[in-house]
């Protein structure tokens, strides 16, 4: 089971669960369960390229995946992945 961290925009969009734990391989995996449980999620999450979309950072298990990772990515066996809207400053 992965246990999958989404950002509170996103859960406040969907009205969905800020922590869930799932089944899951890859990337790909983690947005079929979450876009079959609130439609439109992956749309939000990734480009038509399979790629994270920009304004997002992504971590696996503690180590930040690089922007715009694909989500052929796996997970691993025991996994936790956090999506965070990405922040930028200057």
């Amino acid at each position: 089971m992965i246990t999958v961290h989404l950002p509170g925009s996103l859960t406040d969009q969907f009205h969905a669960d800020p922590v869930v734990s799932l089944p899951a391989q890859t990337l790909s995996d983690v947005l079929v369960w979450l876009d079959g449980t609130w439609p439109g999620m992956a749309s939000w999450l990734v480009e038509p390229d399979g790629c994270f979309r920009e304004n997002l950072s992504v971590f696996i298990s503690g180590r930040r995946l690089p922007p715009r990772a694909h989500v052929s990515t796996p997970v691993g066996d025991v996994a936790e992945v956090w999506i965070l809207r990405a922040i930028s400053g200057g």
